[in-house]
């Protein structure tokens, strides 16, 4: 009979375990990774949160199927209670500390006390489960992977006929939060199989119509489209380009502990590796014991009493699923993709861990106990100073490639860009303007979700809003090589503007901040080659000024700029590309620069843009004077926009700019 002390201090123990894994899940949210994934996350949930929006499909996954778009639905709560990303981090790592207390009651109620505290202990520590909760994602909770693994255990152990409904619902979530969930399908049948003469009838009903009715709007939408996604899984399905891989079985193992998260520290790895004690080798004695773990619950599924049995085969089946199915691959899996077996593993090792203790003799037990609580404390000290290493680390060197860029950086610009903008539009010159598929544009579009904003390539051009008032936000800039230069350089020596605050990261990156205040243009188009009759385009696109040098060498990069003002917006639907063409006298192409400078879907009327072109100069180009021209042509028809005199007629197919000299 254990001793008051020791309840006390056990209880002790587990209070301080659930607070460690609540609080390390939500603290510090802002350093939270805020890339790509996380900031379409956000504007999605954004759209549903603030334009009534009610997508039916998720992201894109790494088959082409889109997943299911619960996810979208989740986030948009706390999004729309606090419109800043950090609503979200908080929200989600609120519903990751809650998975640590349910990982202890599901231990407690199908093991012991002991056995639901040290598996809560080693999830709630777990450097890569508080690494991964703290992120806004489309990843499957832990939360509700261990209510669908309760209601199984519940219906078939505890036989709970109608626990077997909460099965089926928490398999929806799951598979709608993210495709990876599927893999507990065969989980299910597999217990269905396994105990078929004691399945309830009414529950399998009634579940199977609420999988049916969650799934179904998601499979209506695939059918009225081609059923692309059933394309998608299908050439997966039958790919012949699989093979096996090992790399699942191992990450199941790695997930145990800190094993491998050095890789977060991109290219300074090594660095942060040396500000730790060399204690790594603690990560194979936690994936020595999983495996012994393992070797136990097969011998308990073989010859243990029946409830014991029926839990372990429930437990090993939550494990090696997911390892088996992702054990064919088409390409390298990414680690994450295993995080389905939490908090499985650490039930696992703590039952086995329970299991050893019970088997000393007694009067060795009180001894066991002081030691295990010992070992255990020194187990999660070392794994949070490995996290707490990290997030340091990331927080000192944010631009190193591992982790990405903390939200903290951007969110701080934009929260100052707000401040000056006063309600006017800010205009982000980054490196892409397509927040769809490029990550910095995504992260800005998604801080600016509710606020007026437009993205531009600040590599190739520059917008300036027809308006009194406008913030401009440039970066991240390199302090090693600033990309944006020739831009910024342009923007810096305009009249109007006005050089802000730059939001300064300790490894000496920066986000720029500019403020323009000033109604007229002209400063936009000073030197500038101005025509007197400025050409117009059938578009509506107007060119107001142009600059191109006088003579290049071959092998060089002749960069040209046009000042184009759009007079009228463009129709819905519609996109324009631009081009620079360099002709012999004979009008043949010698050499070109084709883009589309600032995405036609963002135009609005009144814009003035100057945008840049690079035109390669072939090295065996003959010496001789050449032709510039440029025009706009429709894309993807790559059909000629002309342009057009007073009346609207055609008159040319591009605007000849001048002559360059070759020597």
């Amino acid at each position: 009979m254990p001793s008051i002390h020791h309840r006390r201090f056990s209880g002790l123990f587990i209070w301080m375990t659930l607070a460690i894994g609540l609080l390390l899940r939500v603290a510090w949210p802002t350093l939270a990774e805020f890339k790509l994934d996380e900031a379409t996350v956000v504007r999605e949930a954004m759209a549903i949160a603030w334009r009534g929006e009610f997508p039916v499909v998720g992201m894109g996954s790494s088959i082409g199927m889109a997943n299911l778009p619960l996810t979208f639905y989740l986030t948009a709560i706390p999004l729309r209670i606090w419109s800043d990303p950090v609503a979200a981090v908080v929200f989600l790592g609120l519903l990751n500390g809650l998975a640590v207390i349910a990982c202890y009651g599901l231990g407690k109620r199908y093991f012991n006390h002991s056995v639901g505290t040290v598996a809560a202990f080693l999830f709630a520590t777990n450097p890569w489960a508080i690494l991964l909760a703290r992120k806004i994602w489309a990843k499957t909770l832990p939360l509700f992977t261990i209510a669908f693994f309760a209601a199984l255990l519940a219906t078939f152990v505890r036989r709970r006929q109608w626990a077997l409904v909460g099965a089926f619902a928490a398999l929806a979530v799951l598979v709608g939060l993210q495709l990876e969930g599927i893999a507990f399908f065969p989980v299910l049948v597999l217990c269905l199989l396994a105990f078929w003469k004691e399945v309830p009838i009414r529950p399998l009903l009634v579940g199977t119509a609420i999988l049916v009715l969650v799934l179904a709007p998601y499979g209506i939408h695939d059918a009225l489209h081609g059923w692309p996604n059933l394309q998608y899984f299908w050439n997966f399905a039958r790919s012949e380009e699989s093979f096996f891989s090992w790399d699942a079985l191992r990450y199941a193992f790695i997930l145990t502990g800190s094993a491998e998260i050095h890789t977060m520290a991109g290219a300074r790895y090594e660095e942060y590796l040396r500000g730790l004690p060399r204690l790594w080798w603690l990560n194979s004695g936690m994936m020595g014991l999983l495996a012994l773990a393992l070797i136990y619950a097969v011998i308990q599924t073989i010859g243990g009493t029946q409830e014991r049995r029926r839990t372990f085969l429930v437990l090993i089946l939550w494990f090696a699923i997911p390892v088996i199915l992702r054990s064919r691959a088409v390409e390298p899996i990414p680690l994450h993709y295993l995080i389905l077996v939490y908090p499985g593993i650490f039930l696992l090792i703590a039952a086995l861990i329970d299991e050893g203790y019970r088997a000393l003799p007694l009067r060795y037990q009180p001894a066991a106990r002081t030691a295990g609580y010992l070992m255990a404390l020194l187990w999660g000290i070392w794994q949070l100073a490995v996290l707490g290493r990290l997030l340091w680390f990331m927080d000192r060197y944010p631009t190193t490639g591992g982790y990405g860029i903390p939200l903290k950086y951007p969110r701080q610009a934009v929260l100052e860009a707000r401040r000056l903008a006063e309600g006017a539009e800010v205009v982000v010159l980054s490196d892409g303007a397509e927040p769809a598929f490029e990550e910095r544009p995504a992260v800005f579009d998604a801080l600016l979700f509710r606020y007026p904003h437009r993205i531009v390539d600040g590599r190739m051009s520059l917008l300036v809003p027809d308006a009194p008032r406008t913030v401009y936000i440039v970066g991240p800039v390199s302090p090693e090589g600033n990309t944006f230069h020739p831009v910024e350089s342009r923007l810096h020596g305009m009249a109007g503007i006005q050089v802000e605050k730059a939001i300064s990261m300790p490894d000496g990156w920066q986000y720029r901040l500019y403020l323009r205040e000033r109604s007229d243009r002209e400063d936009v188009l000073e030197g500038l080659l101005q025509p007197s009759e400025p050409p117009r385009f059938a578009n509506g696109v107007v060119l107001l000024g142009y600059d191109l040098p006088q003579a290049v060498a071959p092998g060089d990069i002749m960069e040209v700029w046009l000042a184009w003002w759009v007079q009228i917006g463009p129709p819905p639907g519609n996109d324009y590309h631009f081009f620079v063409h360099l002709l012999d006298m004979e009008e043949h192409l010698r050499s070109q620069h084709d883009s589309a400078p600032f995405p036609t879907s963002s135009w609005r009327a009144g814009d003035l843009v100057l945008s840049r072109f690079t035109i390669p100069i072939p090295p065996d180009l003959p010496a001789g004077i050449y032709q510039v021209r440029a025009g706009l042509y429709t894309y993807p028809e790559i059909q000629g926009v002309p342009i057009v005199d007073v009346l609207g007629n055609p008159v040319e197919s591009a605007t000849l700019l001048g002559t360059v000299t070759v020597w």
